[in-house]
């Protein structure tokens, strides 16, 4: 897996080899983060391949030969975001202990990394086909994610709820805080706080039941 830096970091990195000498590795972390900064201003389908070769220094076909095409060098952004984004959640509830407090960890990891990537996250969850069924598997391993968290809560509790409760419960969260994040667009002045202490209060009754059993 690649990992990504910011393109004013990577860039500073570059910089620092002899011009033409830079590792395959570090151009294609630059290649990415570019491709990131890209894809938020522009979408898909406004990026071309030739504005990105000009910002990163080099010509098209050293960029195709580092990510292929742009619609696969746009499915490692894709997975490149899903993977932070499950990363950082999955920390931050397994700081905590209790259910609630797992709930609002979640929650605001999730809105911080909205906060922190609005653009390109926008972008990428609102793309059109042929990338409709990326953006799914993303919400679907977002789902999966937090009913395994659901799961591992219930039983450090004692309580075995249904597996379709759970699954259930899951697609509600995630759709709930995918819905708010959406909507904080037109409503910027908004911090991930006030976003998760409202989700956090619409949600919790729900899954205080999950946890009490049938």
């Amino acid at each position: 897996m690649m990992i990504v830096v910011p393109s004013s970091e990577i860039a500073a990195e570059v910089a620092g080899y002899t011009h033409g000498r830079v590792p395959r590795s570090v151009r294609e972390r630059q290649v990415l983060a570019v491709a990131e900064d890209l894809f938020a201003q522009l979408g898909f389908a406004g990026t071309s391949m030739d504005e990105l070769a000009r910002r990163v220094g080099v010509s098209k076909p050293v960029i195709y030969g580092l990510v292929g095409s742009k619609e696969q060098l746009y499915r490692l952004c894709v997975e490149r975001q899903a993977q932070l984004l499950g990363s950082r959640i999955t920390k931050a509830v397994a700081a905590e202990t209790n259910p609630e407090a797992q709930l609002r960890a979640g929650s605001l990891a999730f809105f911080n990394f909205v906060g922190d990537h609005r653009r390109l996250w926008e972008a990428l969850v609102s793309e059109p086909n042929p990338f409709a069924a990326e953006v799914a598997d993303i919400r679907r391993r977002q789902d999966d994610l937090i009913g395994m968290l659901l799961a591992v809560a219930a039983g450090r509790l004692g309580v075995s709820p249904e597996a379709d409760r759970v699954s259930a419960t899951a697609h509600a969260i995630n759709g709930a805080n995918e819905a708010l994040a959406r909507w904080w667009r037109d409503h910027d002045e908004l911090t991930p706080e006030q976003l998760t202490k409202w989700s956090v209060e619409l949600l919790l009754p729900g899954l205080q039941q999950l946890f009490v059993g049938p």
